[in-house]
């Protein structure tokens, strides 16, 4: 059976890029950066710290 981690949700505003890591607790964590590469580098570094082995 397949647990779900995480639901990301990435939007943009001018020239910032919004992500927001809802976790199945409830928890939400917001990222925001002006380069789209680095907010899915936080998005998968703040993942990895979470649920890494």
């Amino acid at each position: 059976m397949q647990d779900k981690l995480a639901e990301v949700e990435i939007t943009k505003d001018g020239e910032i890029y919004y992500a927001k890591i809802m976790l199945p607790t409830g928890e939400i964590v917001t990222l925001e950066n002006e380069d789209f590469e680095e907010v899915i580098e936080q998005i998968a570094n703040d993942l990895q710290e979470r649920f890494g082995s």
